[in-house]
């Protein structure tokens, strides 16, 4: 099950944003090695405020198993303010307001069956379902080039906006995704997932927290159950969907 988490429904996620800013220290400071912003164990950036949209999913234990963070980026983006050496000039600007730049992204979570892949798929889906909503017609972002196929698998139209570069860590490349009704139902036809991709917990009702209230939700709505997740296996580290510099 995927999360939406905003401003507005953040209250609801203390606990579970803290975990969130942990994984993401563990994944890209510790596992890594980036020189990044920690505080109190936990990565942020200047790009964590109020317009900042948060994907999440969770383990059955609760942890953060994956997230992806979403921002618009007419004020200001990563990818303007610190990689414009990646990009070709010309280019269209980014504060055309119909631009979010996407970063942070990240998976924990092992395995290789269906009911793995759709989990990742849902979390490559949901960012395009949540831009297409606010009248967005692309993302931009920057990751290492080792990722594009990661992207392409599961259904991303990119179009790369400069050359591939090293950057410290490998080479990485800025890339623009579209962001389409077209491409977002054929990502759904492909792996079966339900519309939308992702749920948004605004209120607990009888529910105890946002956990419960996700199983009660998908309890009622059985187009969610294969995205609940699913018992924790052991594979290869090489094939794990967690090393998205971005």
């Amino acid at each position: 099950m995927l999360h939406l988490v905003t401003n507005d429904n953040r209250v609801l996620y203390r606990s579970e944003m803290k975990d969130l800013h942990r994984a993401r220290k563990a994944v890209f400071v510790d596992e890594l090695g980036w020189g990044l912003r920690v505080r109190d164990g936990m990565e942020y950036d200047e790009y964590d405020d109020e317009r900042t949209m948060h994907i999440i999913g969770f383990s059955q234990d609760r942890d953060v198993a994956m997230g992806i963070r979403i921002r618009p980026a007419d004020d200001h983006s990563m990818l303007g303010d610190h990689f414009t050496a990646f990009l070709k000039p010309g280019g269209r600007p980014f504060n055309d307001g119909k631009t979010w730049e996407v970063s942070r992204g990240f998976c924990r979570e092992r395995g290789m069956r269906r009911p793995h892949l759709m989990r990742k798929a849902a979390c490559m889906l949901t960012p395009l379902e949540v831009a297409l909503e606010h009248g967005v017609d692309r993302y931009i972002g920057f990751t290492d080039i080792k990722m594009l196929g990661i992207y392409t698998q599961f259904g991303w139209k990119l179009n790369m906006l400069g050359d591939a570069m090293p950057y410290g860590e490998g080479d990485g490349v800025a890339y623009e995704a579209e962001v389409s009704a077209d491409v977002i139902r054929n990502i759904r036809q492909t792996w079966g997932l339900p519309d939308p991709a992702h749920i948004r917990i605004d209120k607990l009702d009888d529910a105890a927290d946002i956990h419960e209230a996700a199983e009660a939700f998908a309890a009622q709505n059985s187009a969610y159950l294969p995205l609940m997740p699913p018992p924790a296996v052991e594979e290869p580290a090489r094939r794990r969907f967690s090393r998205v510099p971005t």
